[in-house]
């Protein structure tokens, strides 16, 4: 038998050979997507991905087309403050729509009488300003099933509309720009004659940052929306870049996280930077924070982080980690007040376990009576990313912000 000149055999020697080029195909892969996530360019459409569409052809004057009843929809385009024209539909509450003469009118006439109903279905049931997530537009069907649950089961108006390169809306995306889209579409429900009271914001996904920034812009000029929903939320951009899973396998930035000033390096590279969790002390509404366990997308931990923020001024302030761990006596007082930061938390908050579906928390509306509000966070056991989808979400909502 031929042996190899080193002595060894020779399929071996090949088995090694062929390992080392696939190692270094995988780490020259690795460094190429580092690479690319730390590019303007690249961040932008992995993090809006406004150009993935999956309808060849959109026509949004036809709502129905996407499995919306005739008539309950109108289309509509709304301007932003730095004259960005955006789409947006307005969903008719279901017990408004069945008031509506039926058949409807055809929606290419643009004396279209449906839109002359919007300050009427205003006036008549609360609305809902709908903030979707990055990837497709408006009509996406896992969006369109939610808006037909949201406007039956709380018999809540919809208005969802498109950020700026979202569907048929002009510009391009950026966090300030998506912010203006978001109040742009608050200000169309204002000029309509909807109270701020009557209007509750609903942001899925990346539109939960989004609907921090309009809470928070509202909060600090005193304006009091019925509340704030966020839906799979994510605490800050970088933390969930930190906590990113390539194909869902791979963590993306865990390895160059042990070389140093590498992590510095890609906060410095971040060109939108989201950050809900410094919002919060500006969000004065009402909050319900809802997630999903098995979200495979953002980890239900970005959730529990958001209402620890909620919750942080009513408890004791986090006891700093010891200067000298090998000190008994330093480790005592610290674990002393942990434990009473624990118990203050059960003090405070009000815990309802949910057989086979999840866990409700809520701050005890004594202890944030003085702020004229309600903290929630909603943890289901399922209902992947799209939670909004969920009865059990559903509810929870119409319950806190009293649409039933």
């Amino acid at each position: 038998m031929t042996v190899s000149k080193h002595g060894g055999h020779p399929t071996r020697g090949r088995f090694y050979r062929h390992a080392r080029t696939v190692l270094i195909g995988l780490a020259s892969l690795y460094v190429l997507a580092v690479v690319l996530v730390m590019t303007p360019f690249i961040q932008t459409h992995v993090l809006y991905a406004h150009h993935i569409d999956f309808w060849w052809y959109n026509k949004f004057d036809h709502p129905e087309n996407y499995g919306l009843a005739p008539g309950k929809t109108v289309n509509l385009k709304v301007q932003s403050a730095d004259n960005t024209t955006l789409g947006a539909w307005f969903i008719f509450a279901d017990s408004f729509y069945r008031q509506l003469p039926y058949p409807p009118p055809p929606n290419a006439d643009f004396s279209f009488p449906r839109r002359q109903q919007i300050p009427l279905a205003l006036q008549a049931r609360p609305t809902i300003l709908f903030l979707h997530g990055n990837t497709g537009t408006r009509a996406l069907p896992l969006r369109t099933v939610v808006y037909t649950a949201l406007t039956a089961r709380l018999d809540a108006n919809i208005l969802a509309i498109d950020y700026r390169g979202f569907g048929d809306s002009q510009g391009h995306p950026s966090v300030q720009g998506v912010s203006m889209d978001a109040r742009a579409g608050w200000e169309y429900l204002m000029s309509q004659g909807a109270s701020p009271e009557d209007v509750l914001i609903l942001g899925h996904s990346l539109g939960t940052a989004i609907a921090g920034l309009l809470s928070a812009e509202l909060g600090r000029e005193g304006v009091h929306p019925r509340g704030t929903v966020l839906m799979s939320p994510f605490s800050s951009v970088r933390t969930l870049i930190d906590q990113y899973y390539l194909f869902g396998l791979l963590p993306l930035l865990k390895p160059i996280s042990m070389i140093p000033m590498a992590p510095r390096l890609v906060t410095w590279s971040l060109v939108h930077r989201f950050d809900t969790l410094t919002l919060v002390p500006d969000i004065k509404s009402s909050v319900l924070i809802a997630h999903a366990d098995d979200d495979k997308d953002i980890p239900s931990t970005h959730s529990s982080t958001l209402f620890d923020a909620f919750l942080a001024p009513h408890l004791p302030a986090t006891p700093a980690l010891p200067a000298n761990p090998l000190s008994p006596d330093t480790w005592d007082n610290y674990t002393t007040q942990e434990a009473l930061r624990a118990n203050k938390r059960g003090d405070v908050v009000q815990t309802t376990l949910v057989d086979g579906y999840g866990l409700y928390e809520e701050i005890k509306p004594a202890v944030v009576a003085t702020e004229g509000r309600k903290i929630a966070l909603l943890r289901t056991e399922r209902g992947g990313h799209d939670i909004g989808r969920v009865e059990g979400v559903q509810d929870a909502i119409g319950r806190m912000f009293g649409f039933y």
